[in-house]
């Protein structure tokens, strides 16, 4: 194995071990670790991978350093990483634990221990147990893996916001050159320190991480998400980078009061297009911080980016991100014309191999090079992109199709709100009436009256919400995007 392939993910940290082997390369809490001490402890695991003949490992940890150090170390046996979220409930787990098969499984004592999830074939490790050891561990190894930058080096999974998760297959050179175009966007370095205090069985958090230990920054992350010790951290290790979904952005904001951080310089966020509100909030929290948001796709990786440096129309999702092609498309796949709606495929070197298990026949579609998970939505003449939702969340009512986020567009722009989510509730007359759920800002007093008024000031009157609820907050999964199903139970059993 050659350390300083940069064709493999894990190529980047051996590089930045080998440049800075006693720089802070991760904080947890109260815990750091150098860049030798992450090589020394990925390298202990590593060696209990290839004595175990290992190819598939699951991790199913909350935010520990641990977690890194699995996620290195399967990487360096040659191993594929399968990322389960430690809050699934014990049913999913066991399914696809069940589905999958690992050779080895690192969870929590108790998820060990639940006879609902323990699988006779597989070697349980605890992952308190592990972190003992592997802080132990010191020197290096040989492996008797051959590695190449097109295996599969991990499965992660949707986030279920529309359905169950299903498995996607990322190859190395798929990441590494996610790493090259977002060096470009985020303009990442050594010099920085990122704290990304999100869950790391969620893409936005576990590739801020791995990004920043392959570049020789310090990466900084929480056990559990707490807002007074985001901001502590920010102050003591100085944090230039935050990474956050914008759910966790507007509950530091909001801790944060009248106080203000000057050593931000980028805030990072995906998940859900910021508000106008908390953007506005945010930048008098981060005076110095250009925000900066993205979307993307689990399958597909980054899509498009929104800088506040380039001064992007605000219900936009921005511009193509680097190395990224984007064509609008209709029913037939042909390109649509400028301000059409249509469906959003994607063209890039960082596109998954596509699913591993079953699947309920939704999600990613290919044509060639190119790719969609059926995402809806219009560019306009400058070529910034906007959505227009997902297939399935089109809304038809009285033989009209609305598409959510004009509407969520439009709420969003009445003074006191902060949060919005529309959809469509079957109705046996109309086919579906509009439902919007709508949360106010702090202290700000919103009737549905008003708000009903406000949309019929600037929408058609078929698209106007009929079902309306005010509510302290939306139901969201954890990384970040509203759930849709959960929601859409609710508005239909009348219970919100």
């Amino acid at each position: 194995m050659n350390l300083n392939d940069s064709a493999l993910v894990h190529g980047g940290l051996l590089a930045a071990a080998n440049r800075l082997p006693n720089k802070t390369a991760l904080v947890c809490d109260q815990q750091s670790y150098t860049y030798s001490d992450i090589v020394s402890r990925a390298h202990s695991f590593a060696v209990q991978v290839d004595q175990h003949l290992a190819r598939r490992v699951a991790l199913c940890l909350p935010n520990s350093p641990v977690v890194v150090d699995v996620f290195f170390g399967t990487l360096m046996a040659g191993g594929c990483l399968f990322l389960f979220d430690p809050g699934w409930p014990p049913v999913l787990l066991r399914t696809l634990l069940s589905e999958h098969a690992p050779d080895i499984l690192v969870a929590p004592e108790d998820v060990l221990s639940n006879q609902e999830c323990a699988l006779e074939t597989t070697l349980g490790l605890s992952g308190a147990e592990m972190g003992t050891a592997l802080d132990c561990s010191r020197g290096s190894i040989a492996l008797r893996s051959q590695l190449s930058p097109d295996m599969s080096f991990l499965v992660g999974f949707t986030s279920g916001s529309s359905g169950p998760p299903k498995g996607f297959v990322r190859s190395h050179v798929t990441w590494t050159e996610s790493f090259k175009h977002s060096a470009i966007e985020f303009e990442l370095t050594q010099a920085d320190c990122v704290l990304a205090p999100g869950p790391l069985s969620h893409g936005l958090s576990l590739y801020a991480v791995i990004e920043a230990l392959c570049t020789g920054a310090t990466a900084v992350i929480q056990s559990q998400f707490d807002t007074s010790n985001v901001l502590s951290a920010i102050y003591t290790r100085q944090a230039s980078v935050l990474v956050v979904v914008p759910t966790m952005l507007d509950a530091i904001v909001e801790r944060a009061i009248e106080q203000s951080f000057s050593s931000v310089t980028r805030l990072v966020t995906a998940g859900a297009k910021l508000s106008p509100s908390l953007r506005h909030r945010a930048g008098r929290i981060f005076p110095n911080a250009e925000i900066i948001e993205y979307y993307g796709a689990s399958e597909l990786s980054f899509i498009s980016v929104a800088k506040g440096s380039e001064d992007c129309p605000p219900s936009s999702v921005g511009r193509p991100f680097s190395g990224v092609e984007i064509e609008v498309r209709d029913e037939r796949r042909q390109t649509v014309d400028v301000g059409d709606v249509g469906t959003i495929w994607v063209k890039s070197d960082m596109l998954c191999s596509g699913y591993v298990g079953r699947t309920d026949g939704s999600g990613m579609r290919i044509d060639g090079a190119w790719a969609t998970v059926g995402d809806f939505g219009h560019e306009d003449a400058e070529g910034y992109l906007y959505l227009d939702g997902r297939e399935g969340s089109a809304i038809t009512s009285a033989g009209y199709t609305v598409y959510p986020s004009a509407i969520e567009s439009v709420l969003f722009s009445y003074p006191g709100v902060a949060d919005v989510a529309v959809m469509g509730v079957p109705h046996p007359r109309w086919g579906e009436i509009i439902a919007a759920a709508v949360v106010p800002a702090v202290g700000a007093l919103i009737s549905e009256a008003e708000l009903s008024e406000h949309c019929q000031s600037v929408l058609e009157p078929y698209a106007c919400p009929r079902l309306w609820t005010i509510t302290d907050h939306l139901k969201r999964t954890q990384s970040g995007k509203i759930d849709r199903v959960a929601l859409r139970a609710q508005f239909s059993s009348g219970s919100i």
